[in-house]
């Protein structure tokens, strides 16, 4: 059965042949599951304000609707969109993957002041090679009057975040595919993962704000939200045990900042060389 006709109840996530029976111009009625008994898909009739407020309190059944029963042909988009955002996070050392690094590589300049950089009572030892990309990381000063001449260090970001988000996706779908009940096809891993990101979007106040203990505070707010998001979208797209999802999770964002750690660094040789 192909994607665009694999509907699915929103209530008990079962295979549904159709979301509503047309009876004539005016006369249209939802359809009922075979096995809840419940309306296929509510949201149909729904308004998208309300579709949104419910994605946002991470509703599963506004996540069928979106990931199975819509034709969310924009989420290349937003992939797009939400991906600048990150990297622009990332570029102006304000998410709590810089607050990690700027620990981790004890770095300390005019871009990484008060909630950027946490000071350690004991002094990590990490591997030479990990050495060699904190390097990489310790940037020289941001002239704030003209930020355009750094424009060239976005585009790095941008590309070293585009391969730790593939790391991401790949690893979460390959390990998922293996252990779990569902085999999502390509474009419907990415329109999960757009709609799990979008979760991003709530760390945009962050980036305006001045230094300072509310900002940390934001972030370490919004981790989890974002990681219990992903595990909710992770469970509707692939039907997973929690544990496993929980695990995966975990494995696939380790590899994820693993990997945009020690690109970013090459890709700024590669460029300078």
């Amino acid at each position: 059965m192909s994607e665009k006709n694999d509907y699915i109840c929103v209530n008990c996530g079962v295979a549904a042949a159709a979301l509503y029976r047309n009876y004539g111009p005016s006369v249209l009625k939802l359809t009922k599951c075979d096995s809840c008994k419940g309306i296929v898909d509510k949201y149909i009739e729904y308004d998208p304000v309300i579709v949104a407020i419910d994605l946002v309190l991470m509703s599963r059944e506004a996540q069928r609707h979106i990931i199975y029963n819509t034709e969310f042909k924009s989420y290349w988009k937003l992939l797009i969109m939400l991906m600048l955002l990150e990297t622009f996070a990332v570029w102006k050392n304000e998410t709590l993957f810089n607050i990690a690094i700027n620990t981790m590589c004890d770095i300390k300049n005019n871009s990484t002041i008060n909630s950027t950089h946490i000071s350690l009572p004991i002094n990590l030892s990490i591997p030479q090679n990990w050495k060699i990309a904190c390097q990489g990381w310790a940037q020289s000063e941001k002239d704030g009057s003209d930020l355009f001449i750094w424009e060239k260090d976005f585009y790095i970001l941008f590309l070293s975040t585009f391969a730790g988000i593939i790391m991401f996706i790949s690893t979460a779908h390959i390990l998922m595919s293996l252990c779990a009940l569902n085999k999502a096809p390509g474009r419907r891993v990415l329109k999960a993962f757009s709609l799990a990101n979008a979760s991003l979007l709530f760390a945009a106040p962050a980036l305006v704000w001045g230094p300072g203990a509310a900002r940390l505070y934001h972030h370490l707010l919004l981790a989890p939200y974002a990681l219990v998001t992903f595990h909710s979208v992770l469970r509707v797209l692939y039907e997973g045990p929690r544990s496993l999802t929980v695990v995966v999770l975990i494995l696939s964002n380790c590899i994820k900042y693993f990997t945009t750690f020690h690109v970013t660094p090459i890709l700024r040789n590669i460029m300078n060389g």
